[in-house]
């Protein structure tokens, strides 16, 4: 089995990951630190999703580094892409799940969410997604990569979906505008999520067309990701400054 030799436009976006990664690893940890500070469930299950997403960067930056070191995508890199896709999915399941405590909508289908979850996660890790090698390696065998991407995006976009419909939702009765400014925020850092499995898919669909990846669509992917994290976070620790700043607005 051949492998595909390393390409050097994709270096920037190596350095790309290690600075999404330490923002990722600096969020994940103030917000286990605001769950031990309030001993509730939902700053945990937000702790645990940036962990786990935070975890799917350094993932790819393993087989990326392996990459860079021997100068062709192998081994390593093929196995960090399916551990990268079922860290998303771990991370879909608790961002469910903190949605559904947020809410107090959607409790009965988290059972459901993670069978769901963890049938996608086997399928994933099937030798016939080729995972990283050359097309002419596979040609004219059974090749299901594009069909579990696109199972992947479909199962994360109804979730993200359906939380982005329950937070607009719930928010219209809510008549604190604290919290209802928490409920938009977290709609719209699902739009985030939603734009960035659009750009992954981009990615995939010209890969498919025989492009070699990591086109412009992986930037745009993981910047939409980096504004999830960022509305998501402060969604449900709202600094001193942006609770002032939205008591004062609707005072007026």
């Amino acid at each position: 089995m051949s492998y595909t030799p390393f390409l050097p436009r994709v270096f920037p976006i190596f350095i790309y990951y290690i600075c999404l990664s330490l923002f990722g690893a600096f969020v994940t940890i103030k917000m286990f630190l605001k769950w031990r500070e309030r001993k509730v469930r939902p700053p945990l299950y937000l702790a645990l999703v940036f962990l786990f997403l935070t975890l799917t960067l350094l993932t790819l930056l393993v087989g990326l580094a392996e990459a860079i070191i021997v100068q062709e995508f192998r081994e390593i890199y093929r196995l960090s892409l399916p551990i990268g896709y079922f860290m998303v999915i771990l991370a879909d399941i608790f961002l469910f799940i903190f949605a559904s405590h947020m809410t107090d909508k959607g409790r009965k289908a988290i059972a459901i969410v993670i069978v769901i979850g963890l049938i996608i996660s086997v399928v994933v890790f099937l030798p016939w997604n080729w995972w990283g090698v050359p097309q002419v390696d596979f040609e004219g065998l059974l090749n299901i990569r594009l069909y579990t991407t696109l199972g992947i995006v479909v199962y994360s976009n109804l979730i993200y979906l359906y939380i982005a419909y329950i937070s607009n939702r719930v928010k219209k009765n809510v008549e604190d505008k604290v919290m209802y400014t928490g409920l938009k925020l977290l709609l719209y850092s699902m739009i985030g999520l939603i734009l960035l499995f659009v750009m992954l898919t981009g990615d995939t669909i010209l890969i498919t067309f025989g492009h070699e990846g990591y086109s412009e669509f992986i930037y745009l992917a993981w910047g939409f990701g980096l504004i999830f994290i960022m509305l998501s976070y402060l969604s449900l620790i709202m600094p001193d400054w942006l609770v002032k700043r939205i008591k004062k607005k609707y005072s007026e």
